[in-house]
């Protein structure tokens, strides 16, 4: 005999890499009915997403599959509520969605609304855990699903995968790797969901640790720092917005990518946030090493740091460090 399939409501926002392929999953799954997709209102996007070259769009893609696609300027209206009591949803599974779910929109699914969060839960709650898990030097990640309760990522947990990491990942690079894993967690969870066999684990809410959007102030690099600090800032820049520096003249620059400095080009460290200009390549001082920067970007383009049309006036001006060579 056949399972009657779940009914289930996704929540994502309109342009998100995550949302596409777990729309994709869902409404093609044989133990689920794809009943909704609640997606963001007209006009507003998810700033993750939208310097990437490939873009998605989540009404398009359930609307081609005929499946009702709603919009709300605030999702805990009444009368969303009262559209999504009517479907009498099992789950609301949702990823990448940045607006809060209140009672009593929680208390619509049978079973349980479901979260999808990118981080070692309860380690990195909150916004952009790829962002700040890089920039803070993490040894690991992870993704988690989880119970939706009023808290901020607080529920409890259904299912946790953890990941390796390199120390060398830009945040880009891990949000693409988590955006796969919470994929694939989704299909391994499915199941369970189906036949209501999953667990629900508390979270160790001692050991939390919370963060919001990350602030221009944030992405602003610090050279009094050490390398390894600007380094790490640098990859968790990566791509939108990018870390920026200002240069010996005042302009803002977008550095997209460094390395620590080494082999013959050694001279004394000069004062943090010296730049200099060799015919190996551009170099800024920190608190405790020189790093050669690498990359910039240049009018949305990343290109070499020495093609950018500010790096003849690295380490020209007066106090930095004449070109060598």
């Amino acid at each position: 005999m056949t399972p009657t399939p779940i009914k289930v409501v996704l929540f994502s926002e309109i342009n998100s890499k995550l949302g596409a392929p777990f729309l994709e999953v869902l409404a093609e799954h044989p133990l689920v009915d794809l009943v909704a997709v609640v997606t963001s209102p007209p006009g507003k996007v998810s700033p993750y997403f939208t310097k990437d070259k490939e873009q998605v769009d989540l009404a398009h893609m359930a609307g081609s599959r005929e499946i009702p696609v709603h919009r709300p300027r605030r999702v805990n209206d009444p009368e969303l509520h009262k559209t999504l009591t009517g479907l009498r949803p099992d789950y609301f599974i949702v990823g990448n969605f940045q607006q809060l779910l209140k009672e009593p929109l929680l208390a619509i699914p049978r079973v349980l609304p479901v979260n999808f969060h990118p981080s070692p839960l309860p380690e990195y709650a909150g916004i952009a855990p790829f962002y700040w898990m890089i920039r803070r030097g993490a040894r690991y990640s992870a993704v988690t699903a989880l119970e939706m309760d009023t808290g901020l990522d607080t529920g409890r947990i259904i299912m946790q995968k953890k990941l390796p990491m390199s120390g060398r990942e830009t945040a880009l690079e891990l949000r693409t790797v988590q955006e796969q894993a919470n994929v694939v967690m989704l299909t391994e969870l499915i199941p369970q969901l189906a036949d209501e066999t999953f667990t629900l684990t508390p979270q160790n809410l001692s050991a939390r640790s919370y963060f919001s959007w990350p602030t221009d102030e944030d992405y602003a690099l610090d050279f009094t720092s050490s390398a390894a600090e600007v380094e790490r800032a640098v990859r968790a820049g990566y791509r939108n917005p990018g870390a920026h520096a200002p240069t010996p003249g005042g302009e803002r620059l977008i550095v997209l990518s460094v390395d620590f400095a080494g082999g013959a080009w050694m001279p004394p460290l000069e004062a943090p946030g010296t730049w200099a200009r060799t015919r190996n390549g551009v170099y800024v001082a920190c608190a405790d090493a020189w790093l050669e920067v690498l990359s910039v970007d240049h009018d949305g383009t990343e290109v070499p740091t020495a093609e950018h049309p500010l790096a003849a006036r690295l380490g020209q001006t007066a106090g930095a460090l004449a070109p060598m060579g």
